[in-house]
């Protein structure tokens, strides 16, 4: 089921990353998620619907009334999104996905992220430290530049609010010198090593969360069993099709969202050009066509009477038609007309009064009695006679 709001702002916070912020009509009943999962959003561009494309959910389930989705911005769907104005209309579905962040049994969590894969991880986050939770969450973000850090600044604050959130930095190319001092910072690529000195070689009793691109995803999930970490506690979640989709409880990223999407679509152009080609006929011929259609089935009824009498015949002639009177007047006409059928050859009384026909001619023909006319009657009120 898909719920109505409203745009609040399309905001680029970084070169490749936007922020699309919701705020819920007021009529519509609240959109419950829970902290890492996604939803599916759809719009108008123009006049026509959109298909639906996925996006994990950035703002805390506390947020009663308003969404956030961080979107990287690349293919023309995003670029779509990237031209929506305040108080655009937009469907949101969902809420989909296991990729969820547990209170009341992760006290220990590890987030990895990769670029855009950050986006379930500021759920978490912010829902952690809006409810005031004891849970350690230790996160590495891996971006490829300092100038490609989406959310930096509320990572920043979040740390600062919540004493058991702790972001360390990866970046992986180019110098560091303009971040923050205060930032715990490392250069290159995620490492055992690094994972090593940063969670202290103990990767006992932690839960690992991993987001980001499929690449990404592979090479921790190696490293993280390599140190002995068992697969059920990696719960992954991928931004692409493919063989590095979520593990663990639910699977992510269903097709069938994207197949309801676009029947979705199809449904609507369908619809768009049955309206179009109503538009064109002239009114003069749906009338013709409405008015024809009452001679048509009331023709084809009587001539269904029609067959079914002549089929019929036989069986009424003997059974329904004939009745005793009938039969009666019937036989008394064919004996007067046998009686006359023969013509007289001499004076009457002559022996030869009677004609006789030579052995080898033929028997004369009798002349055909005339018969009473047998009358009959349909249930449709057609009647015949014969």
């Amino acid at each position: 089921m898909s719920h109505a709001y409203i745009v609040d702002s399309v905001t680029q916070i970084t070169a490749t990353t936007l922020v699309l912020s919701l705020r819920q009509q007021e009529d519509e009943r609240l959109f419950s998620f829970q902290p890492g999962q996604y939803a599916s959003i759809s719009f108008f561009k123009g006049k026509r619907p959109t298909p639906a494309r996925c996006f994990s959910i950035m703002s805390s389930p506390t947020s009663q009334r308003t969404l956030q989705f961080g979107i990287r911005t690349k293919g023309r769907f995003t670029k779509a999104v990237s031209r929506l104005k305040p108080g655009d209309e937009v469907k949101v579905g969902g809420p989909f996905g296991g990729f969820v962040l547990d209170l009341s049994e992760n006290n220990d969590a590890v987030l990895l992220a990769g670029g855009i894969g950050i986006t379930p991880f500021m759920s978490m986050a912010r829902y952690a430290t809006s409810v005031g939770a004891s849970n350690k969450l230790t996160l590495v973000y891996s971006c490829q530049t300092q100038d490609d850090i989406p959310f930096l600044g509320a990572l920043l604050i979040l740390e600062a609010r919540n004493p058991n959130f702790h972001v360390e930095y990866v970046i992986n190319t180019g110098t560091t010198e303009r971040l923050p001092v205060a930032m715990s910072i490392n250069s290159g690529r995620v490492t055992p090593e690094l994972l090593d000195r940063i969670l202290a070689s103990d990767y006992q009793a932690k839960m690992f969360y991993v987001c980001g691109p499929p690449s990404y995803m592979q090479a921790m999930r190696q490293t993280l069993t390599a140190k002995s970490v068992s697969s059920s506690r990696i719960l992954t979640e991928a931004f692409a099709q493919g063989p590095n989709q979520q593990t663990g409880k639910i699977r992510s990223w269903p097709y069938n969202i994207y197949a309801i999407g676009a029947a979705s679509v199809v449904l609507a152009s369908l619809t768009v050009a049955m309206s179009d080609l109503l538009k064109t006929l002239p009114p003069a011929s749906l009338a013709r066509a409405v008015t024809l259609s009452p001679t048509l089935t009331s023709t084809n009824a009587r001539q269904q009477d029609l067959d079914s009498l002549v089929n019929n015949l036989p069986l009424l002639a003997t059974t329904t038609a004939e009745s005793g009177a009938v039969v009666a007047a019937n036989h008394a006409a064919a004996v007067a007309a046998s009686a006359t059928s023969v013509a007289p050859t001499t004076s009457p009384g002559s022996p030869s009064s009677v004609a006789k026909t030579s052995p080898s001619a033929p028997a004369p023909v009798p002349a055909p009695a005339p018969r009473a006319k047998v009358c009959t009657t349909t249930q449709s009120g057609v009647t015949t006679c014969v």
